[in-house]
């Protein structure tokens, strides 16, 4: 990364020093393009990974609904779940998600909470939850779900893999 340009104090010299600093912020601008456009693709390959390893019960919409994007003119990139249940997979729900809960701080700043629902129910033998129709058409039982921090833990591979990546754009 470490570039030296040479100049003695002559019109060509400062004319070559100008051409080279001009070709190397050059590089540097197409480089940080590359890592950020590097770093949403990786981002996205492990965002799905986690996905999975995390053993997150789905018929494989959410999954599907991972992805990627880059904006050139912002030198800027994004990887989201497009997915309308994500969060609840994210943060965990109901008596389940407050037993093991989330452990970024996007929840504090978005002002998502455990039990905000309106519609628990307490059974006979004092379990708290609620019913939802089933896809065969009847209704289950749930008590929520754990968080399952997929997009957490893509942001904290991604920062711990970043040096790679600066280092193989910049190689």
């Amino acid at each position: 990364m470490n570039r030296k340009i040479k100049i003695s104090l002559s019109t060509d010299s400062i004319d070559q020093a100008i051409r080279e600093l001009t070709d190397y912020k050059k590089s540097l601008r197409e480089n940080t393009e590359l890592i950020v456009q590097k770093l949403v693709d990786l981002g996205t390959e492990v965002c799905r990974v986690k996905v999975i390893e995390m053993d997150i019960p789905d018929t494989g919409h959410l999954l599907s609904k991972v992805d990627g994007y880059y904006s050139p003119t912002l030198n800027a990139g994004v990887i989201y779940c497009d997915c309308d249940y994500a969060v609840f997979v994210e943060f965990g729900t109901g008596v389940k998600g407050q037993a093991s809960p989330y452990i970024g701080q996007a929840m504090a700043q978005t002002g998502y909470q455990y039990m905000g629902g309106t519609t628990y129910v307490t059974t006979k033998d004092g379990k708290v939850g609620w019913y939802y129709p089933a896809d065969d058409g009847t209704w289950k039982f749930t008590q929520g779900m754990p968080s399952r921090p997929f997009m957490y833990e893509t942001a904290l591979e991604l920062r711990q893999r970043m040096d790679e990546v600066i280092k193989e754009v910049f190689k």
